[in-house]
Parts: C-alpha cells; structure tokens; sequence
C-alpha cells in the first residue's frame, strides 16, 4: 500500500474515533437530562404521598382534641401535644423554635426526617410550616390543618 493510502486510512479512523466520541457524548447527556427529570418527578411524588400521610394524623390528633374537650395540650403516647386555639397541632410541648417544633411535629407522627437519603428541611413561618426536600415543598397550616405543595421559595418565610 502507498503511503498516501495508509495516511488516509489514518484520518479515516480518526473522523470514525471522533463521530463515535460524539454519539457517546450525546447519549450521555440524554441519559443525564432523563435522570435528573425523573428524579425531579419522583421526589415531588414522593414528598406528595408523605404529605397526605402527614395530614391524616393530623386529622387524627385534631379528633382525638376535639373528644378530649378541646385542651390546650394532649397527653398521648407519653408526649404532651401544643395544640392551636383551632385545634391543630403547633409542636411538642415545650414549644421551642419554629423550625425545630415543625422538625418535632414531624418525626413524632411520621418516625423520620427524611425522604429516602435526602434528608428533610424544615422552617416555621407565620401560620404554619414548611417541610421540603430541594426544591419540592409542602406548607402545613394551623389554622385548618390542610397540608398543600408550597412553590413560593421558602427564604424569608421564618417566623420568630
């Protein structure tokens, strides 16, 4: 073979190396942008189902508040409950810090603070919490127990 013919050869393998390089390239990206699209999808879903738990044992210790006369703490399960004048529950009793009563209202009815290995946020503001993983949310309120998606971003919403 001529040295012209090996030398075309050897920019022929280079183009076919560098579309190969390309196409794997692209799969790559399409593969990453799925990812992180379903995840982004999974964790919302997630932290939604989490969130109807949440509010149906709130529904259950608003019931329990109600048989019990209306108190302004409740005794179950060896911890005291600080309720709302509505009838929702605020924290554990001693009410220390709005995030940190949000963070204890959540672990004693749900048992973690997590959602799966992301771990769980949580800020009080006026009127309620905010329990969220990135940027997924949820807004827990006191004054009719309803827990909704939260899309506001949650900075400056701390109460003090």
């Amino acid at each position: 073979m001529s040295r012209q013919g090996e030398q075309d050869i050897r920019w022929l393998s280079g183009y076919r190396l560098l579309a190969a390089i390309l196409v794997l390239l692209v799969i790559i990206a399409t593969l990453v942008g799925g990812y992180h699209r379903h995840r982004d999808q999974a964790l919302a879903t997630s932290l939604t189902l989490l969130g109807e738990q949440f509010a149906e044992r709130m529904q259950r210790l608003h019931g329990r508040w109600l048989e019990e006369r209306r108190p302004a703490q409740f005794h179950t399960q060896g911890q005291v409950w600080q309720f709302s004048e509505r009838g929702w529950p605020l924290g554990l009793a001693p009410l220390i810090t709005p995030s940190s009563d949000c963070q204890q209202l959540w672990q004693s009815v749900m048992g973690s603070s997590s959602l799966g290995n992301l771990p769980l946020q949580f800020r009080g503001m006026v009127g309620g919490c905010l329990i969220g993983a990135e940027s997924h949310w949820l807004h827990y309120r006191f004054a009719d127990g309803r827990v909704s998606p939260w899309r506001a971003p949650p900075g400056g919403a701390e109460r003090g």
